[in-house]
């Protein structure tokens, strides 16, 4: 440990109540008492995916990292959402494999011991496994009173976090003009947000209330018809989004990142973030995000790694100055 902090475990959610004090491995982590970042390889929990290197990456941010975690998942498990309440991180993913043919994957982790709960290993839709219709390349993720909200592409998938041998409760379509790649939810509204490679993208607003109505099933830009919900407005997000994130005042917090590179913009200013970084949570003094750079089809040769799971200090990601690095 090389630095002290002041700080938390993220707040939780579900009617699980506010921020409570909540043991971190062996410390005891609460909203006044200190605790240390800059961690070590063998401060990481959980067994390292593929072969032993006993080296981790280095990058900017990493003095903000307070503790993480490698994951006790199929070493082909690529993270892609995270949510957090006081003992769990759900972490959804997909399956490393060919476009078209990566299904969506959840992991229910114990906090603090980073064990695996509770694995799905694919989500198919009410009433039975469908080898066409299965759930592809899960992106973000939100949790709300509802459930776990999990997006891909074309679709959206409302889930039973709690029984993860059956999950899934209902699936909505996205319409035309209306493309998924990550997810967040702020005051009753679902923010469905597309990533693009070589300029700002589009975020969509939804009210969740209706999109929960009976025979509601799909999700469109504007003039709903039966069965349709429309959005009440678009909002612009940035170039190579990957995760975005609203803290408890509102405010957007948008990660960027490629496998070398990871930018996050509290409010639109660009911090230098962890490498791979896709989905985060942000809370008063925390920040969770997950990290692909040490998956399967991005590993870097070398062999220093990134953990897929990982708590940082918020105040520390938001005053390290502006981004040094691009993705």
């Amino acid at each position: 440990m090389r630095r002290a902090l002041v700080g938390l475990l993220a707040g939780s959610v579900l009617g699980l109540g506010a921020c409570t004090s909540a043991p971190v491995g062996d410390r005891e982590v609460s909203e006044d008492g200190p605790f240390e970042c800059g961690i070590a390889y063998d401060e990481v929990r959980g067994p390292e995916p593929g072969e032993p290197h006993g080296s981790l990456r280095d990058f900017r941010a990493a003095d903000a990292v307070c503790d993480a975690w490698w994951l006790d998942l199929p070493d082909d498990f690529v993270p892609q959402g995270v949510e957090v309440t006081t003992s769990t991180a759900y972490v959804v993913g997909h399956r490393a494999g060919a476009v078209g043919s990566k299904p969506c994957q959840l992991a229910a982790v114990a906090l603090p011991s980073g064990r695996t709960r509770a694995f799905a290993a694919r989500l198919d839709p009410p009433g039975g496994r469908s080898d066409s219709a299965y759930c592809r390349h899960g992106g973000g993720a939100a949790l709300t009173d509802a459930g776990l909200w999990v997006v891909e592409t074309s679709r959206l998938w409302l889930l039973d976090p709690t029984r993860l041998d059956d999950p899934v409760l209902r699936v909505w379509r996205l319409g035309d003009g209306v493309r998924g790649s990550t997810l967040a939810a702020t005051g009753g509204r679902l923010v469905v947000a597309g990533y693009r490679p070589d300029g700002p993208g589009r975020a969509r607003w939804y009210d969740e209330s209706a999109l929960l109505r009976p025979g509601v099933t799909t999700l469109v830009e504007d003039a709903a018809g039966p069965g349709e919900v429309a959005m009440e407005r678009s909002t612009r997000v940035p170039p190579r989004l990957q995760g975005l994130a609203f803290t408890r005042a509102g405010v957007p917090w948008f990660v960027s990142s490629g496998i070398a590179c990871g930018v996050v913009r509290p409010g639109g200013r660009p911090r230098d973030f962890v490498p791979g970084a896709e989905d985060l949570v942000v809370d008063r003094r925390s920040i969770w995000t997950v990290s692909e750079a040490s998956s399967t089809p991005y590993r870097d040769p070398g062999g220093a790694l990134v953990p897929r799971l990982l708590l940082l200090d918020r105040a520390a990601v938001e005053g390290g100055g502006p981004a040094t690095c691009e993705p």
